[in-house]
């Protein structure tokens, strides 16, 4: 008899737990910051061929995968945005998670450092890099996709970028547009 009315506490208080956690998400609005779509090139670029420009939206915690922490959907590497050698860049930055993030564009190299401080091209970070952007914060990027190479957009608040908050970015010598894939 007491294990089933242990069983039905246990059941009764984390059924109220998840409610207040729900209720609370509700009220700040986590819900709709949480959800995410497929990405592909049009959901996150727009493309300005004759100017040679690139614009990206990038998202921090768009959606769930890898608890929050990723850009635009993807983590761990799992997403690649190429640009063109010598094309404008312009990156959109919008933190869309309870704490804060950044992001900065380092060599493809691994294992990431926990607290990055150079960007690898001139220009390509955002403000505050290890202290990060507050919540629905903002920021730009603009540079000139150059030297051609393998990087990483990693968000560079401490540990974030070695817990798999990173998409790989790749200036390229013989793509003719850029591309967004998985």
């Amino acid at each position: 008899m007491i294990g089933i009315r242990r069983a039905a506490l246990v059941f009764v208080v984390g059924l109220g737990l998840t409610i207040g956690v729900a209720a609370t998400r509700a009220a700040r609005g986590d819900g709709a910051r949480r959800q995410a779509g497929p990405a592909d090139s049009t959901t996150f670029m727009t493309v300005n061929a004759a100017a040679k420009k690139v614009s990206i939206n990038l998202y921090a915690a768009y959606g769930s995968a890898n608890g929050g922490m990723n850009f635009n959907g993807g983590s761990k590497g799992d997403q690649t945005i190429t640009v063109p050698l010598g094309w404008s860049v312009h990156i959109a930055f919008q933190n869309k998670d309870a704490i804060p993030h950044s992001a900065i564009l380092l060599p493809d190299h691994l294992p990431l450092p926990a607290q990055p401080d150079n960007p690898a091209i001139a220009r390509a970070y955002t403000k505050d890099v290890t202290g990060g952007i507050p919540t629905d914060g903002t920021d730009t990027m603009d540079f000139t996709a150059a030297p051609a190479g393998n990087y990483l957009i990693v968000c560079g608040v401490p540990g974030h970028g070695p817990s798999g908050m990173y998409i790989k970015f790749v200036v390229s010598a013989e793509a003719k547009a850029p591309q967004y894939s998985r």
